[in-house]
């Protein structure tokens, strides 16, 4: 009995000492949690949502920008346009400066397998197979082989580009090309993986990767821990919203945005005085021209007085100072002063008088009446600024010819459809320097074949003068050349030029290191957020 009696009071000092540790530890004072560190995540304003997320396919600007996030090529442009090494590694070139070789960083795709020489050659040969959809393909036709190949009359395995080891490409030219490299830093270089292009499946090499698209509402990518130079990304996330210029300026004012306006979306006209004078609007140059296409392939604008008509009667001054606004200048030409090539105009801005009797010309020249004219369309973008410059013209075109534009406003994918299949008369479009060459701009013309054409505009002398600055390694020469080549296209008129683009836009001041390349597109690379914002 003792024995119980004394089994029972251990037990119970046992069960009481016990009690007593639980509450000792509970009133002790828990130790504090590091602070946590809120995600940098900057958050932009697009007009539409990009058009495809495969480098080889993308020929419109806003798509650009994701395109630079996603990918990274040989070369990459940063601050000031300097063109830096990326995956290449080290470059050597050819006494004669046709032939290239690249040694390539280690490096990998956002799945962790290894990038290697041989994903260039799949990726520009793929590219250049006239089986596939490109739209830029011409852009590689520097390469030796190149346009052959891609016209059909040559074969892909005589394209100049090789793999020497899975570290090693080679690339032979044609000729010489001073803006090589340029063009190896731009979108129509960068290498993909094969079957790993589709949006449920992209797999990308840049600083960073995609997390989800949801169509219409936003596209999110995150830093990709699989990029060779990872530790000089800071952002966590960029994320694009599409949305209407007005609704992008309230969520920017209530700091949902970091970034609305140029280069992937517009700011409200009617609000640009008044951001300007408050000293909040940011300008920069800009290396893009917008401008009318004429569909030169359907009757009536087969007609060349009758594109000179309608391109002279355009009052471009009133058009950038009342309408767009926004530090924009009146085009005369198609290749914009900021690549330093020329200042002079090739017409005159509201020739009203001259555009009416080219009008009467054109006609009697067709044979018909204003009565007998067909309707004339004029197609664009959905878009405020769009639906503006518009509604300008048409009221310009009506006053001076006493004619009825119609004015038909698309969604992005409808209106590069109607582009591409010549089902349009007169279609709003721009350009945006890819390199800062002018015969970036004056190739988009070159051949009706070329998928960024869409005029059905074709003209041997034009096409003998570009050719013929390929040849020419005088730069003065050369700039004589292209000058003469612009002036037959002004002659022809396949297009219209309205006016020469600058870069409007917001962004919140604790958001540094965006590269805002003058070509028209974002690169968030070394990017951040000023100040980490820590939570208790």
């Amino acid at each position: 009995m003792k024995n119980v009696m004394r089994d029972l009071f251990v037990a119970l000092l046992v069960g009481f000492a016990l009690f007593l540790s639980g509450c000792a530890s509970e009133s002790e004072t828990p130790k504090p949690e590091a602070p946590k560190v809120k995600e940098k995540i900057l958050r932009i304003s697009t007009t539409t949502d990009p058009t495809s997320l495969d480098p080889r396919l993308v020929r419109d600007l806003p798509t650009v920008t994701p395109l630079h996030m996603l990918y990274e090529g040989l070369k990459r442009a940063t601050f000031g346009g300097k063109i830096e090494p990326a995956l290449a590694e080290e470059t050597t070139i050819s006494p004669d400066l046709k032939t290239y070789t690249f040694k390539l960083r280690e490096s990998k795709w956002s799945d962790g397998t290894s990038l290697t020489a041989h994903d260039f050659v799949y990726t520009w040969k793929s590219l250049l197979d006239p089986k596939f959809p490109a739209p830029n393909a011409y852009q590689l036709y520097v390469i030796k082989g190149a346009k052959a190949a891609n016209e059909g009359n040559g074969s892909l395995d005589d394209v100049a580009i090789k793999a020497l080891d899975a570290q090693t490409l080679q690339v032979e030219l044609e000729s010489p090309t001073p803006y090589f490299e340029e063009l190896l830093a731009t979108h129509f270089y960068l290498p993909v993986k094969q079957d790993g292009t589709e949006p449920n499946n992209l797999i990308s090499n840049g600083p960073f990767m995609l997390d989800h698209w949801d169509r219409n509402d936003e596209l999110v990518a995150v830093k990709n821990p699989q990029y060779w130079d990872v530790d000089t990304v800071n952002l966590d996330k960029v994320v694009l919203i599409p949305l209407d210029d007005h609704t992008a300026l309230q969520m920017f004012e209530t700091e949902e945005l970091g970034w609305t306006g140029s280069p992937m979306s517009t700011l409200p006209a009617d609000t640009l005085d008044a951001l300007q004078s408050s000293g909040r609007l940011a300008v920069a140059p800009a290396a893009g021209t917008y401008f009318f296409r004429f569909n030169t392939a359907m009757t009536p604008l087969h007609n060349k007085k009758l594109r000179r008509a309608f391109a002279l009667a355009i009052n471009r001054k009133d058009l950038t100072q009342h309408v767009i606004q926004g530090n924009h200048q009146p085009a005369l030409g198609l290749i914009p002063p900021s690549l330093g090539f020329f200042v002079t105009g090739y017409f005159q801005d509201d020739d009203t008088t001259r555009a009416w009797y080219l009008f009467q010309e054109g006609l009697e020249e067709i044979g018909i009446s204003k009565d007998e004219l067909p309707p004339i369309v004029l197609c664009y973008t959905n878009g405020d600024r769009n639906h503006k410059i518009a509604q300008a013209v048409q009221q310009q075109w009506n006053k001076t010819f006493g004619i009825s534009v119609k004015l038909n406003a698309c969604e992005s994918q409808l209106f590069f459809d109607k582009r591409k299949s010549g089902a349009y008369q007169i279609a709003l479009g721009s350009w945006f320097a890819d390199i800062r060459d002018p015969i970036n701009f004056l190739d988009v013309f070159k051949s009706r074949k070329t998928s960024t054409n869409n005029t059905g505009w074709e003209n041997v002398q034009y096409k003998t003068l570009l050719e013929l600055s390929s040849l020419e390694m005088d730069q003065e020469k050369r700039k004589s050349i292209l000058r003469n080549a612009e002036g037959v296209l002004m002659d022809q008129m396949p297009i219209a030029p309205l006016f020469y683009s600058s870069l409007n836009y917001l962004k919140q001041n604790d958001i540094i290191n965006v590269y805002l390349s003058e070509l028209g597109y974002l690169d968030f690379k070394y990017a951040d957020i000023g100040e980490i914002v820590e939570e208790s």
